[in-house]
């Protein structure tokens, strides 16, 4: 008996966050989102619909115990536009699927606080980012509003996410940017402005997208056997050591006698 509860407090501690994973909402909410943005792909929209009016009903169970109103905004957000993409039919199907994307991102971002999928985005943001500086060093104003668009549309992706679990200072140095890149003022400043402008909005993203800190690593399985299998056996040795030596000081005790 308490060798079991040896064991069973060694994987307590050991699986700690596994336990608390496996019963936690967000799983759930993450796999309903993903269904949707599959079936949206599919062009199965009827069904994509029922799970988003689904993903409502379940979020709604605990929305009150999230303590961060970001949060609760972004997923409300891009929720709502998510099932209006899905529901009028008028929406162009890219732009359905890119609305179904930016939900499912932000769902994970809830989840994945450490390694989201959004930071997968990064080389798909940052490739359009180049094709800017590229324009920008011809001085080919064409394409460099071509591949600020394109630059646009992938980060718009992102960007709620973004505001979910990324740095909030960085997040507002890079619209800070886009705003600037935006405004008919940025059109105006002499070329050498222009890229200095550029290359520091580059080491922003690039802050943006740097890896935090790691998930933790539970630690491999053959580990835990053999640290459990230890425990045992030492626990075992110890106990048979002690019946040893009972029996053998009672038979010291019956020889005296």
């Amino acid at each position: 008996m308490r060798i079991r509860l040896i064991a069973m407090f060694i994987m307590i501690c050991l699986f700690p966050y596994t336990v608390y994973a496996n019963g936690h909402e967000w799983d759930k909410l993450d796999q309903i989102s993903d269904e949707a943005l599959q079936l949206t792909k599919n062009d199965r929209l009827q069904e994509a619909k029922q799970l988003l009016e689904y993903f409502e009903k379940q979020f709604a169970l605990f929305r009150e115990d999230i303590h961060s109103m970001d949060v609760i905004y972004v997923l409300t957000a891009t929720h709502e536009e998510a099932l209006r993409a899905v529901t009028v039919s008028s929406v162009p199907t890219e732009q359905r699927i890119n609305q179904l994307t930016q939900f499912r991102l932000a769902v994970d971002a809830v989840r994945s606080k450490h390694q989201p999928l959004w930071k997968e985005m990064k080389y798909a943001v940052m490739s359009a980012f180049d094709k800017m500086k590229q324009a920008m060093e011809r001085e080919d104003e064409q394409s460099f509003q071509q591949a600020f668009h394109q630059f646009l549309q992938r980060y718009e992706l992102i960007e709620p996410s973004v505001k979910i679990n990324a740095d909030r200072e960085q997040v507002q140095r890079v619209s800070a940017h886009i705003s600037l890149l935006e405004a008919p003022a940025f059109r105006q400043l002499h070329a050498t402005e222009r890229m200095k402008e550029l290359r520091q909005m580059e080491e922003d993203l690039q802050a943006l997208f740097a890896d935090g800190k790691k998930e933790t690593t539970l630690p491999s399985l053959w580990w835990v056997m053999t640290s459990i299998g230890g425990m045992i056996i030492m626990t075992l040795t110890y106990v048979g050591w002690r019946k040893y030596r009972g029996e053998k000081e009672g038979k010291m005790v019956r020889d005296k006698q």
